[in-house]
């Protein structure tokens, strides 16, 4: 059995992913921000980074009383679509398959590591894409 997509050992992948990636690391290091993913079909089940200068610092659950900058909740199979690039990131929210809050114009202007970002869901081993 792989590893639940958005659980902290998850998270904790997708944040070295994210930090050893030219695109996320450097393409977003003029941003500082807490962002959180969820699942729509168990919003319970969500994770959280928090990025420093485009680095991720803290990976993993949503920590208590940390308010994000940008929240992103999205069925299973948008997160997969995503991942495979199936699905642009822009397209995506626009069309509200992936519910963005947040500041839509600092998403926009930082598009390029924003797609990136996305498309790192389909690039970590071993997901289990399951929602119990």
């Amino acid at each position: 059995m792989g590893t639940p997509v958005l659980s902290p050992e998850w998270m904790k992948s997708y944040a070295e992913l994210w930090n050893t990636t030219e695109a996320t690391r450097e393409g977003l290091k003029k941003l500082s921000m807490v962002v959180e993913y969820r699942l729509a079909e168990d919003e319970s089940r969500a994770g959280q980074i928090e990025v420093d200068s485009g680095e991720v610092v803290r990976a993993g659950a949503p920590a208590e009383g940390v308010k994000p900058d940008f929240l992103l909740t999205a069925k299973v199979e948008t997160w997969q679509r995503l991942g495979e690039g199936e699905l642009p990131a822009a397209k995506a929210m626009v069309t509200r398959k992936v519910k963005f809050r947040g500041s839509m114009s600092v998403a926009l202007a930082n598009l390029p590591g924003l797609e990136a970002a996305m498309k790192m869901f389909g690039q970590i081993d071993d997901t289990d894409w399951s929602v119990d």
